[in-house]
């Protein structure tokens, strides 16, 4: 099944910004515990790729510039566990689980 692309903001508190990603790609394989050729068959597993489009940074005035490519890429790159475990959140609460 193919998603229709969705655009996420992703808060990221300890580098006062606010990136916009997009999920290029998500895997979600079911547990199926009667496979022994490893564990991630047997429990199941999910899997998400994401891009990130743009990316505000604020001062501690509040007032915001451009992250720009580079910037981005960085905090992509810094925060990547945790920017997909918040679209993981965002993409559970679309589905209401």
């Amino acid at each position: 099944m193919r998603r229709e692309a969705s655009v996420y903001e992703v808060h990221i508190d300890a580098e006062a910004c606010v990136i916009q990603c997009e999920i290029t790609d998500v895997i979600e394989a079911d547990p199926n515990p009667g496979l022994w050729s490893s564990d991630w068959d047997a429990q199941g597993y999910r899997e998400l790729e994401f891009r990130v489009l743009s990316g505000v940074a604020y001062d501690a005035d509040g007032n915001p510039s451009d992250l720009g490519r580079n910037g981005c890429a960085e905090v992509a790159d810094r925060y990547a566990e945790f920017i997909e475990d918040d679209l993981w959140h965002q993409l559970d609460n679309e589905r209401g689980e």
